[in-house]
């Protein structure tokens, strides 16, 4: 039988928190709803609340919707992740702050520490716009607000700069075509594995599928359809 999906019990029962602006998007309809631009994700990332990042309404509903049917086939998200992700083998016993073994203390030195994805649940962005996730076996220092120290943000700039910075200065709006940020916990929906989203703007697609391995559709949001629900 097919259902209409109840947004107050969606809000009430979500698997992980909703911030006031998720709960505004989902009672929002489709047709009404404006994504990011890219001054607005700069905006936000400057002012370093990125509880004001949006989903569109029918990927954040079927984020949550996802999110159940993970948890209870594989109990939790960062389970789903490793396993079918990226593929990694956590330390069993976990004997540090990080659940993988890593080569290089220094997060983004060694290519066998980290794995970049697309992201499968994207914020709602302009055409054009990529939302990637580097996954980081090795922890990234952060201070006591839990923003990255100065050596991490080095790092990190270091690592953009290697991965996508000859790309990047090929294509429209050079210096201005990278954005990045690492979430603090409190906004972390996979709270235990370590990443770090940037997004790109105006990026060649093939280029974004080398560096993944991932075609545009291999993306939850392109892919997922609730049962029984329209």
């Amino acid at each position: 039988m097919v259902g209409v999906i109840d947004i107050a019990e969606l809000i009430k029962n979500s698997p992980f928190e909703l911030t006031d602006v998720d709960k505004a998007v989902l009672n929002t309809a489709e047709k009404d709803f404006v994504p990011h631009s890219w001054d607005d994700i700069k905006a936000v990332i400057a002012g370093g609340d990125m509880s004001l990042l949006r989903r569109t309404p029918t990927d954040l509903r079927n984020y949550i919707l996802w999110t159940r049917d993970i948890r209870s086939q594989f109990g939790s998200a960062t389970t789903y992740i490793v396993q079918n992700r990226l593929r990694w083998t956590p330390e069993s016993p976990q004997t540090g702050p990080s659940l993988f073994a890593y080569r290089n203390a220094t997060p983004f030195a060694d290519e066998s520490d980290y794995r970049i994805l697309r992201n499968d649940w994207p914020y709602a962005m302009m055409p054009g716009t990529v939302h990637l996730v580097v996954w980081s076996k090795t922890p990234v220092a952060v201070d006591a607000e839990g923003d990255p120290t100065a050596d991490s943000r080095r790092c990190i700039m270091e690592f953009l700069e290697r991965t996508f910075g000859d790309e990047m200065r090929q294509r429209k709006h050079v210096g201005d075509n990278i954005l990045w940020f690492r979430n603090r916990t409190v906004w972390q929906s996979v709270r235990s594995l370590e990443h770090v989203h940037v997004i790109l703007r105006d990026v060649d697609e093939d280029f974004v599928t080398r560096v993944t391995g991932q075609r545009p559709d291999d993306a939850h949001c392109r892919t997922y359809s609730p049962v029984g629900v329209v």
